[in-house]
């Protein structure tokens, strides 16, 4: 072969190797601009816990009416998640709506044994097809707070479900499938005997369902862990190598982490996502695969609701049983969604189930809901704006002795915010333990 037939034969392939090196190059940059930072699949993660949605929207209380103003109910999870599991054996079919046969069997006929669930916050229909069996294709729109299950209802393997919104004015039917009815009736009759008697506040628009008798609970405090913000830092950001730290300040130059080491508290921000969410069914589904994706259910967390006007979604922190308030928002997971992303993320970097100490501990007695009521009352507060009343704690750090502390209270909710009952006014009792 001539060497002008040889140096034409290395030109042409220089030529097509760099033709092929250029397009592998131009394919994998656009390929990489398509991939979102959110979904980035990481390495990184807090822990290894993911969790389904139907182990995050559950009930917060369930109220059993069994005649004329004699309501019973629940509101420790631990007695609530047997009602849970039950519930999820069912299939769900057949929806449409049903008011005037909604009131006229609750309203109109106040005696009639009727179960009520109700959730912290609203439950987009869509949604049940993650928490229980559904046989449709199509679903209602919109979102529901109350299930009502009447026990005449309930047959040998059939049945009919109440979905209600938390004024009671909208009101969607669904027939249920069951292998055996006896179990839940089971379930209403251990309920009977091991429920505290409820208090049912109408209002002009629903109910205020509320524990009437004095509940006894103990106080309660964690040595917290604290985690390393480094770990945020490879979970969160999209290319952690490019991070530049300012004080408690953490930027790749487009997303930003604050830390307020005072409180053990982050927020990470996406300024790039501005759109907002189509449904609280997205807010919720796009939160949940957000925080599985990094493995940050660090403690007990439950949805505890969305706030379209703000674009908020919560998860309430959860110990003994009970939810847990704290004013500056250490007992949440809060986020502020985008369309199918993550603006916002605030949340706590320390867990609880470290070291449990309490050498100290108390016992309290909490009064009944009626004189949470009178109180709330005396004070001022238009009950037709409140939304919940329930027993929980109230979290507070003592940086000088290093504990978080968990005292029992009451609450009761306005908007999206949740108010302390005043303990002096209401004379909660301390009861000292050995």
């Amino acid at each position: 072969m001539k060497v002008e037939q040889i140096k034409t034969l290395i030109l042409t392939t220089l030529v097509l190797v760099s033709i092929v090196l250029f397009w592998n190059l131009v394919t994998f940059q656009r390929n990489y601009d398509l991939v979102n930072n959110q979904e980035y699949v990481k390495e990184v993660t807090i822990n290894d816990i993911k969790k389904p949605i139907k182990d995050l929207v559950v009930p917060n209380k369930i109220i059993y009416r069994n005649g004329e103003n004699s309501f019973h109910g629940i509101q420790n999870m631990e007695q609530i998640t047997p009602f849970v599991n039950e519930i999820r054996k069912w299939t769900f079919y057949g929806f449409q709506r049903s008011v005037n046969e909604f009131v006229e069997k609750f309203e109109g006929m106040p005696g009639k044994q009727v179960l009520i669930v109700q959730f912290p916050g609203d439950v987009p229909f869509e949604l049940l097809k993650s928490m229980y069996t559904v046989e449709v294709k199509e679903i209602p729109s919109g979102n529901f707070r109350y299930m009502f299950i009447f026990q005449e209802d309930l047959n040998d393997d059939e049945g009919i479900v109440y979905f209600a919104t938390n004024d009671l004015r909208s009101i969607i039917k669904a027939n249920v499938r069951q292998k055996s009815s006896a179990h839940f009736r089971n379930l209403i009759e251990i309920m009977r005997n091991n429920s505290n008697p409820y208090y049912a506040y109408k209002k002009n628009s629903g109910y205020l369902f509320i524990n009437d008798k004095e509940t006894v609970i103990p106080d309660d405090q964690y040595y917290p862990r604290l985690y390393d913000e480094k770990i945020f830092v490879d979970a969160l950001f999209s290319n952690p190598d490019r991070v530049t730290i300012n004080d408690e300040e953490y930027t790749d130059g487009s997303s930003l982490m604050k830390l307020q080491s005072d409180q053990q508290m982050l927020t990470f921000v996406d300024p790039t996502i501005t759109e907002s969410p189509d449904t609280v069914y997205n807010m919720i589904t796009t939160s949940v695969n957000y925080i599985n994706a990094h493995g940050g259910w660090t403690d007990q967390y439950y949805y505890s609701g969305a706030f379209v006007n703000t674009k908020k979604i919560n998860f309430q922190l959860y110990t003994n049983n009970y939810p847990v308030f704290n004013e500056l928002g250490l007992n949440e997971l809060s986020l502020v969604v985008g369309k199918n992303r993550i603006h916002e993320y605030r949340r706590p970097y320390f867990r609880l189930d470290f070291i449990p100490y309490n050498p100290n501990k108390q016992e309290y007695t909490l009064p009944k809901g009626t004189d949470v009521l009178a109180e709330i009352q005396g004070d001022g507060v238009n009950l037709e704006s409140v939304e919940d009343i329930l027993i929980g704690y109230h979290m507070e750090k003592d940086n000088e002795n290093a504990v978080i502390k968990f005292q029992p209270s009451w609450f009761y909710k306005i908007g999206n915010s949740w108010i302390r009952v005043n303990d002096e006014k209401l004379g909660v009792v301390e009861n000292g333990l050995e």
